[in-house]
């Protein structure tokens, strides 16, 4: 009885996160047809008004509506996840791949650039890369898709080196397949379980890191609405306010905890499989 009802419990658990997520990008889709306010009007007569039916999470200091501001807001935080794993995953696919069925010096050569490039913290290389590439939402995401880069290429790499010698990648060669057509037509395929796992819980922090760029005035610029910008904007009047950043923080860790509770649930699933 007892087993019963903790798979039950970790059963509601990811349902959950899946329809959070959903949620989520329906918002992000259909947020002109959801919202009556317009995220960036300002109202100077209606400055820290509180919840009501007409703002159900009130007004910030210049009278532009909250929640309009929170769900528009959903779009740029989902567009720069994309931007940050197809950015990731188109260079860091290619060079595991390449490094750990090639091997030798090749391998030598291009793990070692990826040690040099974590050596560095990552939010830290992130905003260098930022202030190489300027300001604004697509800048600041494929900057720090090229620091997850070395992540992906590590991960992609490992999981190489444990198929080049199986059978099936053996057997097309002897039958003259090429070289790209073993990597990415029999090896890939096998070596993307892990990769999957990786680049889910890669998107958890790649909107914690977002979050933190646009508080930094690094992401989209103002005054568009961002998750990161809201709770920048809300924490300057904090102390009028104390409740004011609650929302797009919780928010934002939601989101994040809904993300890898879908990974974790994909890392066991391919475990079981294995």
């Amino acid at each position: 009885m007892s087993r019963k009802r903790r798979s039950f419990r970790f059963g509601l658990g990811l349902y959950l996160s899946i329809g959070w997520l959903a949620f989520l990008v329906i918002i992000a889709v259909f947020a002109p047809l959801i919202m009556a306010h317009d995220p960036v009007a300002q109202d100077p007569s209606a400055l820290f008004e509180p919840p009501s039916w007409n703002h159900w999470l009130g007004t910030d200091d210049v009278g532009r509506d909250v929640l309009s501001r929170l769900v528009y807001g959903t779009r740029p935080t989902l567009l720069g996840v994309l931007i940050t794993i197809g950015v990731a995953s188109a260079l860091g696919i290619p060079w595991g791949l390449i490094s750990g069925y090639v091997g030798g010096w090749v391998d030598l050569a291009m793990m070692r650039v990826v040690d040099a490039i974590l050596v560095f913290p990552g939010l830290v290389l992130a905003l260098a890369l930022t202030a190489a590439f300027g300001t604004g939402l697509e800048s600041t995401m494929t900057a720090l898709g090229l620091v997850f880069s070395p992540l992906i290429a590590r991960v992609i790499r490992v999981s190489v080196l444990s198929l080049r010698h199986k059978d099936f990648v053996t057997i097309t060669k002897m039958y003259g397949a090429s070289m790209f057509h073993r990597l990415f037509r029999h090896v890939l395929p096998n070596a993307m379980p892990a990769t999957v796992v990786q680049l889910t819980l890669m998107s958890g922090l790649a909107i914690l890191a977002q979050t933190g760029l646009n508080f930094l005035g690094l992401g989209v610029p103002s005054p568009h609405p961002s998750w990161g910008a809201s709770v920048a904007e809300t924490f300057r009047y904090v102390m009028l306010d104390p409740w004011a950043p609650v929302v797009p923080g919780l928010i934002v860790v939601v989101t994040v905890l809904a993300i890898y509770r879908v990974g974790d649930q994909l890392r066991t699933q391919f475990e079981v499989r294995d």
